[in-house]
């Protein structure tokens, strides 16, 4: 039995939603799972990037991206099925200690990473919702037209 991390998240146009921890991330979240009593702490509110639809069998299109806020955290068994088909997080993310206190534009140029112009444009537009509460809806629809687009390729390849 082998513990993976959920995290809960709210994404900047409302909906909540759990992933688990990119498998990277989750030996730093071991760690200080087994050596602090507040190992949560570096990860809730902490802005991370998330796909906000199915990965297509074949792997050729990566999704689309959006940078959410943890809500909360917690270590769970791999074998849950509450988690077992739960989408896994990205590697970006930024502790709520250091996005909080850093500048909009530092933010930004971390989480973008190497993403499409249309992932970066979403991420930019999450970045200031969640530094500032500017609402981008414009942006916001364009990414909802991608993930129809990408849940309608995920279903059709699925037959």
């Amino acid at each position: 039995m082998a513990t993976v991390f959920e995290v809960h998240v709210k994404l900047s146009w409302g909906p909540e939603k759990d992933y688990l921890v990119a498998n990277d991330v989750e030996p730093g979240l071991a760690h200080r799972l087994a050596t602090r009593e507040n190992w949560q702490e570096v990860m809730v509110d902490a802005l991370i990037n998330v796909p906000v639809a199915p990965y297509l069998p074949d792997n050729t299109v990566l999704p689309p991206m959006a940078t959410a806020k943890v809500i909360s955290v917690r270590a769970v068994d791999d074998t849950d099925p509450a988690v077992v088909d739960l989408q896994r997080t990205r590697s970006q993310f930024i502790m709520a200690a250091v996005w909080q206190k850093q500048d909009e534009n530092a933010d930004y140029n971390y989480l973008r990473h190497d993403y499409v112009p249309e992932t970066q444009e979403q991420i930019k537009a999450d970045v200031a919702y969640w530094k500032n509460g500017t609402q981008t809806p414009a942006v916001v629809a364009k990414t909802k037209a991608r993930i129809a687009k990408q849940e309608q390729e995920y279903a059709a390849a699925k037959k």
